[in-house]
């Protein structure tokens, strides 16, 4: 039985951008959010959201939306929803997105799929 090689569609060398996960908090009951610490930073391959990224991002009021993917940290950092992300390209300078979906590739176990999104 001859079967084909598929080689993964994503691989370390398309992971060419830098990227940096924030955490930011409250200053008490006084309106407005400050960094609060940085909490990873990494290379990820950035891209425009698919159709079944928008359809997602549909229920939220976003005004730009990506999506990223990193290499799986094995723990050493997991992604939620209350973190924000700050992309190292010209293109999205002084933009910090909010992180809208996290999807795990629970097969394969190498890479990390991140929605993000710029609310409005």
């Amino acid at each position: 039985m001859k079967q084909k090689y598929n080689p993964p569609k994503v691989h370390s060398g398309k992971l060419r951008t830098a990227v940096e996960f924030y955490e930011y908090g409250t200053s008490g009951p006084e309106p407005g959010d400050y960094e609060k610490a940085s909490l990873f930073t990494c290379f990820a391959e950035v891209y425009n959201s698919s159709m079944k990224d928008l359809e997602l991002l549909s229920t939220v009021e976003t005004k730009e939306a990506v999506t990223i993917t990193i290499r799986d940290t094995k723990g050493e950092y997991t992604v939620t929803n209350k973190h924000f992300v700050e992309i190292f390209d010209y293109r999205y300078t002084g933009k910090r997105f909010n992180v809208i979906d996290v999807r795990h590739d629970v097969t394969n176990n190498d890479f990390v799929t991140v929605v993000l999104g710029l609310k409005s």
